[in-house]
């Protein structure tokens, strides 16, 4: 260790007022500041061989000292001790205890780059938060974002990036790029159709004039001119990706709002044509240009909206972190590189208000992380040295070192995220409905314009109202409500399920949730903690309680099984070394193997019931019937006994009386003792209970209810109640520690919590409805809007307008369940 310094390791200023420490290399630090501190992490981490005599020398070092993240005397020193406002920010990426926003403020993230460090991130933190008219600012260095409130009248987004790059960073929107540039696209194609159609709007009223008054065909060739030319710019600039799309569905024969938009408006157009070279004033110009501006009006809209749908989607698939501190022999205590270097195996640290890249086993440190992000519980889970930690947790207290076990996709997190990327892709059979209802919708409302230009014309109106009539049909009807009810409820049900710490892998579960009026509960792990203890080891025989345990962990290696990791786990706590074994052979409801030339077996007691048969001290040994008892033999004579404790959750009594208050039929089914079973369903108020039951059995037995017309829904362990979840009409599964993509259910409650099967029924409720709602409000809308367009009742701006709000409506409606929830 150093000796103790007298003034600051960085800047030089005394260490009279406060004192901030650091220890790097068995080297302790001392800095007058925090601002001091951070600094001098960054430039020790920016090279290979730092030398700290020249740290004062570094642009990196001048810079802080300008805009006052290091202080440039004793002076300002004592001032900031003064003033009991010490340089010490929040951690990159905790909340800022300013003032929350008012309605005068905006927010603003941002993605940036070049970040070694999470001192990097304070550094950005402290200078945005002196900086004028910003409310707070919070970055986060594991994934390299920057959160502000900003006022608008004092600073903006350009000015905020332009503070960041002055620091040595690159920063940008976290969507910059083709999408960001596509929407600032958008966005500027809007202004300049609107700024244009106005103008169009003005000339042509000033030349519907002569419906009233003489224009001579001089003043309507200077008025109609300069229609046509801003008209055409609308039409060909700003509605391009308009005709793109609708030229791709002609020709997939897969039609679309685009393709009766583009119909409407070059029909108009084109006629307008027509009557510019006769010198009429009968010009719809002005209806083609509004129909495009309107159109681009509310993609923006839509768009909007779309994002606050997906906005807690975006935020889950963000729990990736970017960087990762590894830790090796030239670093030991861990050096920031890619996430993506990270394999298997190695070991890596997290310190405070960092998400954890990858699942792995603690190693070293102790605190607390909130897992909010995967079970939906907001309350902090207590974490020490042997225990495992999932991907996606945030660090709040405490710092951990951790070998990797679980890392990019075979992670926690990557699993989530991969399943919701195929569950948002999937597509429900009534989605499948609309698609195809779409692919004639279009075609019909074509041939219905097109009938009722011609019926209008052969009942001797004028070609320009019939003309108006069947572009007015053309625009009023609206696909896009239609082709969008349904996705735009997927991704809501699924985001807002996600925040409850639900994963929908089918979205067709919402639909299914509704029909369900019955409920089989598995009984370890799902109404019960599953966490079981191994109370003793009984041995009968020579074998003694370590031999045992030995044998039985040497069964049990390849085990997901609960019991079987405990076994282990105990083996290993007792550092009990393994045996090899032969012709191991795996069944539903025990193992078998070759030891030392005998036939040795571990499992339930029907799994031996030949052997307990022939051990006539068996029935002597007793246990409390909310005991599990697992059984061995050896040469078939039972040598052991192991004894196992579960406990029931706490909501799990309250989640099964909810149930049954509902008019829910709610049984318990278990491959368990029979006696432990109905004991534990007793205690919880379950009346219809089965143990000692195989996989195919808890099948058999929801087969049996499905035959008296019950709907079913299976609730138990992803992996070994297989056969029972494919079988149900509504899979649920309860996480465990195995693999998320092995599991054969419909959804899965990361929590584990019987209380949130609750959850899902009441959001199915809500989803089901808004889905209803939409395809409701569509079908009601399309019937009647296309016959009043028909009579000749409205105009093409007034259709159009009306086809928008009928799709921004399923939008805003679909915007309501997140609003509401």
């Amino acid at each position: 260790m150093n000796k103790p310094a007298e003034s600051c390791d960085l800047c030089g200023l005394p260490l009279r007022y406060r004192q901030f420490t650091t220890t790097i290399s068995d080297n302790t630090h001392r800095f007058c500041c925090m601002g001091c501190k951070q600094v001098f992490q960054m430039l020790m981490d920016a090279t290979d061989s730092p030398d700290p005599e020249s740290f004062r020398q570094t642009e990196l070092f001048i810079k802080c000292r300008e805009i006052g993240i290091i202080p440039k005397s004793e002076d300002e020193l004592a001032e900031r001790a003064q003033a009991m406002e010490p340089v010490a920010m929040p951690m990159p990426g905790k909340e800022h205890p300013a003032s929350p926003p008012d309605n005068s403020t905006l927010s603003l993230t941002l993605r940036v780059d070049q970040m070694w460090c999470p001192a990097c991130a304070w550094v950005i933190e402290e200078v945005l938060n002196k900086a004028p008219g910003m409310v707070s600012a919070s970055c986060n260095f594991a994934t390299d974002r920057v959160r502000c409130d900003y006022h608008p009248i004092i600073t903006s987004p350009q000015k905020i990036i332009g503070i960041i790059e002055d620091l040595g960073y690159e920063a940008s929107l976290p969507s910059e790029g083709r999408e960001a540039k596509t929407r600032k696209t958008e966005i500027i194609r809007f202004i300049v159709s609107a700024f244009l159609t106005m103008n169009v709007m003005m000339l042509s009223f000033a030349l519907y004039s002569g419906f009233f008054t003489e224009l001579g065909r001089d003043s309507v060739y200077k008025l109609s001119w300069p229609i046509f030319v801003m008209a055409s710019v609308v039409l060909f600039y700003g509605g391009r990706n308009i005709y793109r799309r609708a030229l791709s569905g002609i020709f997939a024969a897969a039609f679309s709002m685009e393709t009766l938009i583009t119909v409407g408006a070059f029909t108009a157009y084109f006629y307008s044509i027509y009557g510019l070279v006769h010198a009429s004033i009968h010009l719809y110009f002005d209806t083609s240009s509004m129909l495009i501006t309107l159109v681009l009006l509310g993609k923006l809209l839509e768009r909007r909206a779309k994002d606050e749908v997906q906005e807690d989607l975006a935020n889950f698939f963000s729990l990736r972190p970017s960087k990762v501190r590894i830790c090796s022999q030239d670093y030991p205590e861990g050096r920031y590189v890619d996430a993506e270097y990270l394999r298997k195996g190695d070991t890596f640290r997290v310190e405070e208000n960092e998400i954890l890249p990858a699942d792995g086993l603690i190693v070293g440190g102790e605190g607390a992380v909130d897992e909010s992000s995967l079970t939906g519980e907001a309350l902090p889970v207590e974490k020490k040295g042997g225990d495992r930690i999932k991907s996606g947790s945030r660090v709040i207290q405490g710092n951990f070192t951790i070998k990797a076990e679980g890392i990019g996709t075979d992670s926690i997190v990557g699993q989530m995220i991969t399943i919701m990327e195929q569950a948002l892709g999937k597509k429900t059979p009534y989605e499948g409905k609309a698609e195809r209802a779409l692919q004639w919708f279009v075609p019909v409302v074509l041939t219905l314009a097109a009938g009722t230009g011609l019926v209008c014309l052969l009942l001797g109106l004028p070609v320009q109202e019939s003309l108006v009539r069947a572009i007015t049909v053309t625009v009023i009807s609206c696909p896009c409500t239609l082709g969008i009810a349904i996705p735009m409820a997927r991704v809501a049900g699924i985001s807002l399920a996600g925040r409850k710490g639900i994963l929908v892998r089918d979205f067709v579960s919402f639909e299914q949730a509704g029909r369900v009026d019955s409920f089989v509960l598995d009984k370890t792990g799902t109404v019960t903690e599953g966490q079981w203890s191994l109370s003793s080891v009984v041995p009968i025989g020579p074998l003694s309680e370590k031999e045992l345990l030995a044998l039985a962990a040497s069964l049990e290696k390849e085990s997901d099984h609960l019991i079987g990791v405990e076994i282990i786990r105990e083996a290993s706590r007792q550092r009990v070394e393994l045996v090899t074994l032969e012709k191991v052979a795996v069944t539903e409801n025990g193992i078998s193997a070759v030891w030392d030339g005998k036939r040795v077996k571990i499992g339930s007691r029907r799994f031996l019931a030949n052997e307990i048969k022939g051990s006539p001290n068996l029935p002597l040994l007793g246990s409390k019937p909310e005991h599990s008892l697992v059984f061995m033999s050896l040469a078939q004579r039972v040598c052991g006994v192991f004894i196992f404790g579960d406990e029931i959750k706490p909501t799990s009594t309250l989640g099964v009386k909810t149930l049954r208050e509902a008019g829910y039929r709610v049984s318990l089914i278990s491959g368990d003792d029979d006696l432990t079973t109905k004991t534990m369903a007793a205690e919880m108020g379950i009346e219809e209970a089965q143990g000692g039951r195989l996989p195919q059995e808890k099948a058999m037995y929801i087969a049996a209810l499905q035959e008296q017309g019950h709907q079913v829904a299976m609730v138990g362990d992803g992996i070994n109640d297989a056969p029972a979840l494919v079988q149900a009409d509504l899979a649920i599964a309860v996480h465990s520690s195995c693999h998320l993509g092995k599991e054969a259910a419909d959804l899965t409650l990361m929590r584990g919590d019987p209380l949130q099967i609750l959850d899902f029924i009441d959001l199915a409720k809500k989803v089901k409805s808004k889905v209803r709602q939409n395809l409701g409000c569509s079908f009601v809308y399309n019937l009647v809007s296309i016959p009043i367009a028909m009579s000749g009742l409205l105009t093409p701006l007034i259709a159009v307008s009306a086809m928008l709000l009928s799709s921004l409506s399923v939008t805003g409606n679909t915007l309501l369940l997140l609003k509401k929830d």
